[in-house]
């Protein structure tokens, strides 16, 4: 308040000083006539839905913010004294607005666009004498003009009462919902405590991952090709403050209304977008409280251990420490225990593998056992305990450090028993031949693929090659898909492999084989209908690499069934 008075005082100086030197031409117009009325009334409102800013307050708030758009958005409310009308390819308007049709204090709404930021029809009139309720980020532009940020950043909430399409404001419109929730499974943040938090983290996306409950305001379905979608939830139908769920993992469709769980990590993109990390980061677990697939979390339960070897860390132990230790490898070495969230066999050049452990299956709370060193292999499910320096990889990966600074100390044989299928792994034997049908090993939506031992203990393993994208299956096509750079290393053991058969995708028309840029061990793979094929190598281990130089799509291998035969 006492800013606000300063403000008027100062208008009172400028107009003494308008009078004192009318005499002297104005440049821009004076901006207060001293035969006129100067009266600014007193600055009123909180700047919320319920309690919007009048004029004198809107400006005074402008002052205080400055020069630069504020992150927060406010409601404005006043009478038109200078007429708008809407842009015909932007859909938006500028006018200006004052708490009485004779005051010289004006707020300038600048390329608003209409209610619920949509755009407004060519031609759309704001007329003089109208009273208009706007909404969104304010400041004082280049320090002598209050105003809304530009560009459609803000909108205008009501005009005369109704909104611009001319529809009733609903009751649901004109209520804000306090914050809600601790983020947890249990107490979810409503939106407008995930705004809250998200404002709190800043711009940059949280370590930390929350749950979120709102209602969804669009229908949405999972992306064909990365399996995931973005949507906005809400508090309350119709309601203006939006919690954008940013290319959240998502396996089935959902409706608008639909109540849904997401979780993940949070942020502030930019300053003024409370929004999910993107790329499947985070994900819906729940839809009109059912749960769905994709990172559908289980507790992973309070930190527990000390990190020695008579009491070893806990995967949340593990995480919590990670956190505390930072972004560089720690010094001292750490002991931690968890279960195998997938299968893992030592690579043949370096003798260490990547793999997440778990407190519990089907818990999204992992630790990554990242090169660790290891003589034997590991089936999901197992109990391991690996020994080495951790940290939090780019502060958000909690992990060893690489290039075997840790290892594998112990493994207890578990209930897993090989990922995505039983005992011994996955895939269908038949006389000299195993095949794999990816969609029955149960991977996560957008799991990221390491190695997989299959039932008669040959592996694949996966890698990125140094690829913008790493080998990852998607529920959407039930297929792996294999991006150009990235590899898929077969080792048979003791067998030696005759023959090697991909099936390939079909996506929109597009059949996904890479357009047939696929070597083994470094020669061409042959295109036969949907199926990319290879005889050889003879040996007993064999390189299928995707050598696409193009992108998109059709650049990808999208694999739903792989055969290996062996030789006699």
């Amino acid at each position: 308040m006492k800013k606000i008075t300063s403000y008027l005082i100062a208008l009172a100086v400028m107009a003494f000083t308008f009078t004192s030197c009318e005499d002297v031409p104005a440049p821009f117009g004076d901006p207060i006539n001293p035969n006129e009325s100067t009266e600014t009334g007193e600055a009123t409102g909180t700047g919320t839905q319920s309690d919007p800013f009048n004029i004198a307050a809107a400006v005074a708030k402008c002052v205080e913010i400055g020069s630069t758009e504020s992150t927060e958005k406010y409601y404005v409310k006043g009478i038109v004294v200078t007429a708008g009308v809407a842009d015909g390819t932007y859909g938006n308007a500028t006018f200006d607005m004052a708490d009485a049709a004779d005051s010289k204090v004006i707020f300038k709404a600048f390329q608003v666009l209409g209610s619920d930021g949509q755009k407004m029809p060519e031609g759309y009139k704001i007329e003089v004498g109208d009273e208009v309720i706007i909404y969104g980020p304010i400041y004082n532009y280049k320090g002598n003009t209050p105003e809304t940020a530009g560009k459609g950043a803000a909108y205008i909430y009501s005009h005369n009462g109704k909104k611009t399409d001319g529809s009733e404001i609903t009751p649901s419109e004109e209520t804000t919902v306090d914050p809600q929730g601790t983020g947890t499974a249990d107490d979810p943040f409503n939106v407008a405590a995930a705004i809250a938090k998200c404002k709190e983290i800043g711009q940059t996306a949280s370590t930390d991952k929350y749950y979120i409950k709102g209602i969804a305001d669009t229908d949405a379905t999972p992306d064909a090709q990365y399996g995931n979608a973005t949507f906005n939830i809400v508090d309350k139908e119709g309601s203006s403050e939006k919690f954008y769920c940013f290319q959240v993992a998502l396996t089935t469709s959902i409706k608008k209304g639909d109540v849904i769980v997401v979780y993940g990590p949070i942020y502030n993109f930019k300053g003024n977008t409370p929004e999910t990390a993107g790329k499947s980061a985070a994900s819906v677990v729940s839809i009109n409280g059912q749960p769905v697939g994709g990172d559908t979390p289980a507790p992973s339960g309070e930190a527990k251990g000390t990190g020695t070897a008579e009491d070893p860390f806990n995967v949340a132990a593990a995480i919590a420490k990670c956190k505390e230790i930072g972004t560089e490898p720690s010094t001292e070495q750490y002991y931690v225990k968890g279960i195998a969230n997938s299968s893992a066999t030592p690579d043949a050049t370096y003798g260490n593998a990547s793999f997440y452990i778990v407190d519990k299956e089907g818990s999204s709370e992992k630790f990554y056992c990242y090169q660790v060193a290891l003589t034997t292999s590991i089936n999901k499910g197992d109990i391991v305990v690996v020994y080495g320096p951790i940290y939090n990889y780019k502060g958000n990966t909690p992990e060893t450090a690489g290039k075997s600074a840790a290892s594998v100390v112990s493994i207890t044989p578990g209930e897993g028993g090989g990922e995505g299928g039983g005992e011994g792994g996955g895939g269908d034997v038949s006389g000299n031949s195993i095949t794999v049908t990816f969609s029955s090993f149960g991977f996560s939506n957008a799991e990221a693929l390491t190695t997989i031992t299959l039932t008669d203990n040959t592996t694949l393993t996966f890698d990125g090659g140094g690829g913008t994208n790493s080998p990852k299956y998607y529920n959407a096509g039930t297929n792996v898909r294999i991006y150009p750079k990235n590899t898929m290393t077969i080792n048979a053991g003791s067998k030696k492999i005759a023959a090697i058969e991909i099936s390939c995708d079909t996506y929109n028309g597009t059949l996904c084989n890479a357009g047939g840029s696929a070597t083994v061990n470094g020669t061409q793979m042959r295109v036969d209908g949907t199926k990319l094929k290879f005889t050889g190598p003879n040996a007993s281990t064999a390189t299928v690499a995707n050598t696409s130089t193009s992108t998109g799509t059709a650049s990808q291998i999208r694999m739903t069934e792989l055969k290996i035969t062996y030789a006699d």
